[in-house]
Formats: structure tokens, sequence, C-alpha cells
């Protein structure tokens, strides 16, 4: 799971003028997008695809999760969708007629992994916007481990 921390020194912070930039971004490259929430938490879907490139695993889906904290913003990636393209590889390797498909199930999953990184960096220049003086600290879920 990702995680990216705002620092917007107790600004008021409008996180589903956020969200609804994000969607509207990723609808218009063609992704299916929403999102549902409040002024504290939104909860923002992507997803690009059909079901026919979900069965040969190039389908690509995260959630993204925004959450005012007292400092800022609090950015969270989960929830990917990896087991598509594990099913794909796998059957692919077992069955020597499917074996096309590990090319698919390869190009799906390097769709994945880019999403959640491409998501951030629109965040990034969204926030950015709003926020020219934000400190955006990538590393926030590892900062909370290492200080226990």
């Amino acid at each position: 799971m990702d995680a990216r921390f705002y620092n917007l020194r107790d600004q008021e912070v409008n996180i589903e003028s956020l969200a609804n930039n994000l969607v509207n971004a990723y609808q218009t490259q063609g992704y299916k997008a929403q999102y549902i929430g409040n002024q504290d938490h939104v909860l923002v879907q992507f997803k690009k695809g059909s079901d026919i490139e979900a069965v040969l695993g190039l389908q690509a889906a995260l959630s993204l999760s925004l959450q005012r904290t007292s400092g800022g913003i609090m950015a969270t990636v989960g929830q990917q969708k990896w087991i598509d393209k594990l099913a794909v590889g796998a059957a692919s390797v077992f069955i020597p007629v499917l074996a096309p498909l590990l090319f698919t199930a390869g190009f799906g999953a390097f769709r994945q992994f880019n999403l959640a990184g491409q998501i951030f960096s629109m965040l990034d220049g969204l926030v950015r916007q709003q926020y020219p003086n934000v400190e955006i600290n990538p590393t926030a879920a590892q900062a909370q481990e290492t200080t226990f």
C-alpha cells in the first residue's frame, strides 16, 4: 500500500474538490472513475478496461483514499487489482495454447503498477495548484514505521 502525506499547515483543505478534479481528469483519459465521501474522507475509484480486457489480464483498477488530518491530507492507494493478471499468467504457463496471454498479463501488470504512480503525480500537481507551499512527504508510511 502506497501512502503520501500533504502537510498543509492547518490550511482549509477541500478534499472533495481534489477528488472531483481527479475523477474528471481520468474520465477524459477513458477511465471509469467515481468518488464517494464527505469533507473529511473521500474514496476515489479508478478502472480502465472492459470485461474482456479483465479476462486477458489487461484491466487496471485501484482505489485512492483521501483523508483530512489536523496537519493536511493523507492519501493512500489500496485495493489494486492483481488477481486477474496472476490467474492469466499462471494459466498461460501451464496451458501452452494460452502462452500468448503471458504477454497480455505482463502488460496488464505493468499498466496496474504504473497507475498508482500516475495518480499520485496528478494528485501532487492538483494539491500544488491549490496550495503552492505544500510539503509533500512521499514516504509517510515509512516515516511512521521508523519512529517506533
